[in-house]
């Protein structure tokens, strides 16, 4: 994969309304808050994701063969649940906005049919292109990023900017910002382990995604500033809401294109046999029915709350991996490593706490915890039955590369 396609996937994957959207819950902050929290929150989470793309071209596996190594067979194919689990969430999200959106702007068209019809779209997309990576995915990115602008001149005509109801902290607008990223952390390695030069694994990602994501969030929020509108009555409102359905299209597309491959990656870690094209399928008939019975009204309290999952579970994981990486630890276990499920159990329940009282932002101090009990638990155990020959699974060749880990 060139260091172009890689850079565009990612682009492609952070292009939804679903990230105009969390962009538009940072409104109360206003503008000029708003906007530090949604580069520092995403300078954060991208970095993370960076970290992930880099273990799985040092060990040249995939993102759910990386969790594997470290927490061994059984902890691999928990992992791999969960992410299957979340990515089939992402799909139907991503479906059930894209569905709001089209019946704001043809309100005779029910919210089923819409559904209906984005989620059997999709399945088309992924069958007619095999890849995230092909051109005719990587042109319809651009075309997005270029359409994108038109909601930026529609709003820049919404008067002075409006006063946004609704409190929400500096703290949680960075969390929030941080989320979507990080939520993407357990795809990354699913591409990068494919690539050629750390260039092309890292930094493609890191800045496709960074500089795409960004440019969404601050539409939404420049959108909610200045017209005090969400994007779904923005869309419903506009001039070229005609346009922005083919943008809800397109975003739709190609970003569920790379939740799907990666979900039938992550399968993989159940079913050993056949290719990606019938999990593909599975999966998404699975999106296509639970999409059309979704409560569409409410969307951004799935949201908040599906997003705030992800990182509790994917967060002290892949803590975890990115350390043992960086320390060189050669470790693939053909069972569960119990110490390490534990730490990422502790971290969930601290998770929890931090959310839940606020007293720190939840995602950078779960890792930070991670990495500590991390540490504490190798000096106490003195690296005994940690570090072992690479057995069944994943040969010794393939997590050597040629950096020498």
């Amino acid at each position: 994969m060139t260091k172009r396609a890689m850079f565009l996937l990612w682009a492609g994957a952070a292009i939804s309304v679903s990230e105009i959207f969390t962009g538009g819950l940072l409104a109360p902050l206003g503008f000029a808050k708003g906007l530090f929290a949604i580069l520092a929150g995403h300078l954060i989470g991208t970095l993370f994701l960076a970290g992930g793309a880099y273990v799985s071209y040092k060990r040249k596996i995939n993102a759910m063969e990386a969790v594997a190594f470290s927490f061994g067979k059984v902890g691999g194919r928990l992992a791999a649940l969960c992410n299957l689990i979340q990515l089939t969430g992402w799909i139907i999200i991503l479906i059930v906005q894209s569905a709001s959106a089209i019946t704001g702007v043809f309100s005779t068209i029910p919210f089923w049919a819409a559904a209906l019809v984005l989620a059997a779209a999709q399945m088309v997309w992924a069958a007619a292109f095999g890849s995230p990576a092909s051109r005719m995915n990587s042109a319809a990115v651009v075309l997005l990023a270029l359409l994108c602008f038109l909601f930026l001149f529609e709003a820049s005509g919404g008067g002075a900017g409006l006063a946004v109801e609704g409190g929400i902290s500096l703290t949680l607008g960075i969390e929030l910002s941080i989320a979507m990223p990080v939520s993407w952390l357990p795809l990354a390695g699913d591409y990068s382990c494919k690539a050629k030069t750390k260039s092309c694994a890292v930094w493609a990602p890191f800045w496709g995604y960074f500089l795409a994501s960004c440019f969404m969030y601050i539409i939404g929020l420049y959108i909610a500033v200045k017209t005090g509108k969400d994007i779904f009555g923005f869309i419903a409102s506009g001039r070229f809401r005609y346009a922005a359905c083919v943008i809800v299209l397109l975003s739709t597309m190609t970003t569920n294109f790379v939740a799907l491959y990666s979900a039938a990656l992550s399968s993989k870690q159940w079913i050993k046999s056949g290719g990606t094209r019938l999990p593909i399928m599975v999966i998404g008939m699975l999106a296509l029915v639970v999409s059309v019975f979704f409560p569409a009204e409410r969307f951004a309290l799935v949201l908040e709350r599906f997003l705030g999952g992800i990182m509790m579970v994917f967060t002290p994981i892949f803590t975890i991996v990115l350390l043992e990486c960086f320390t060189n630890k050669v470790r693939f276990e053909k069972q569960a490593n119990i110490r390490l499920l534990i730490i990422v159990i502790i971290c969930m329940f601290a998770n929890f706490l931090f959310n839940k009282y606020a007293v720190l932002i939840p995602m950078p101090a779960t890792a930070l915890l991670a990495a500590a009990l991390f540490f504490i638990s190798e000096r106490m155990s003195g690296g005994r039955g940690d570090t072992h020959r690479v057995t069944r699974g994943v040969s010794e060749k393939s997590v050597v590369s040629d950096d020498g880990v």
